[in-house]
């Protein structure tokens, strides 16, 4: 897939998930190839950037904090 296709199936997908949210509500959608492509993560958000990367640092605290490489993230 070319940068164009991967934007345009991330746009229709972060269109479909718009609709189905409450007011009021954001989102972060990432995507990336289990087989094939270039493996990379794609995403979009309806986020600034800064307050995803919180959001995600958020999650991943909360998901992990009995793991070890967890510890040193704040």
């Amino acid at each position: 897939m070319n940068n164009t296709q991967d934007k345009r199936y991330l746009q229709l997908a972060a269109e479909a998930v718009h609709d189905k949210l409450p007011d009021h509500h954001g989102f972060i959608l990432m995507a990336v190839p289990f087989e094939g492509g270039d493996g990379r993560l794609k995403y979009i958000s309806s986020l600034k950037r800064e307050d995803a990367i919180t959001v995600l640092k958020e999650w991943l605290i909360n998901c992990g904090h009995k793991e070890d490489w967890m510890k040193h993230i704040k």
